[in-house]
């Protein structure tokens, strides 16, 4: 036998405050019936005592959840490796989607770490380099506080090289020998590049891709110091229109069998990845360690209970006596 909950050892102060006070009480009862010449017998307070302190007792060791092994195995725990590249590239700052391309990812990512159960997840924000912002875990609480970081101060440059985000992932799936490579890549999309394509198809890497932002477009608030001021110009002097660029996400998920989705202010089927993430081929990540007790906590209550009625019910005949 042991307690599955000894950090409520603590309750036990209250049989021992229960206890001094009704001592205090049976002292001072006991006075005022010797004062008034009354004999009255000492036993039924005392076992009215008893059955109070005991049943407040049986109550506390049931709050520290008595129980007793039956079983220990070990559990094979399947999931996925997954690696969220976040876009923190100037043209994310677009307002084409409320309030701007960033935020709305940024929203859609934890609406992902919300849903999504068993898989580890890291992020990976890229602009002209890439970092592991997050590494893989389980722990998902962690991630809202990684999220809320992201910006596109976050990685100085402004462009959007999924090439070096893509390599950091795969240099962390094959660290921990994932049998299964997934990255969702959050972006407005880019230029085709066949070096990524390349190294999605030799790397054997599933994309799956948002599209966040529209085809009309928007031009860029540039923004020095934390103020806005005006707008992102080209060489020219011109002011940029950055628009929705899918044909690239959409020919990276579909040549490696991912998913591509979209998601602005019209249109946002960006939720379907939980579901279609369910249905792909899990990595054996863990083995875990379960162990099954038999809980004897209801049994102690209840004894509890009984003594405690059984003092209230000698209580109130007491006091019909006097």
């Amino acid at each position: 036998m042991k307690f599955g909950n000894l950090e409520n050892l603590y309750y036990f102060i209250l049989p021992i405050i229960i206890l001094i006070i009704m001592a205090y009480g049976m002292v001072k009862r006991n006075k005022i019936l010797k004062t008034l010449r009354i004999q009255r017998s000492k036993k039924s307070y005392l076992l009215k005592i008893i059955f109070i302190i005991l049943g407040s007792c049986l109550i506390c060791v049931a709050l520290l959840s008595p129980e007793k092994l039956l079983e220990e195995k070990d559990v094979q725990v399947e999931g996925n490796n997954i690696y969220v590249l976040m876009d923190t590239s100037s043209s994310m700052l677009a307002e084409d989607v409320y309030p701007n391309r960033i935020e709305l990812g940024k929203r859609i990512i934890k609406n992902i770490f919300k849903e999504i159960k068993g898989d580890k997840i890291g992020i990976i924000p890229f602009s002209d380099s890439a970092y592991i912002q997050m590494p893989l875990t389980e722990d998902y609480s962690i991630g809202e506080n990684y999220i809320n970081a992201i910006d596109t101060n976050l990685i100085s440059g402004g462009g959007t090289k999924i090439i070096d985000a893509l390599k950091i992932a795969n240099d962390s799936f094959e660290e921990i020998k994932a049998e299964k490579k997934v990255v969702l890549i959050v972006s407005d999309g880019g230029e085709r590049e066949k070096d990524v394509i390349d190294f999605v198809k030799n790397n054997k890497i599933t994309v799956y891709s948002i599209g966040v932002g529209t085809n009309k477009g928007e031009v860029i608030p540039d923004y020095k110091n934390g103020k806005r001021n005006g707008f992102v110009k080209n060489n020219k002097g011109s002011i940029v229109v950055s628009k929705l660029n899918n044909s690239f996400l959409k020919e990276l998920s579909k040549i490696s069998e991912g998913k591509y989705y979209e998601a602005n202010n019209l249109n946002d089927n960006s939720e379907k990845f939980i579901s279609d993430i369910k249905n792909i081929h899990k990595d054996k990540l863990d083995n875990e360690k379960i162990t099954i007790y038999k809980k004897y906590y209801q049994y102690f209550l209840l004894l509890g209970m009984i003594f405690l009625f059984l003092g209230y019910f000698l209580n109130r005949r007491l006091k019909y006596e006097e």
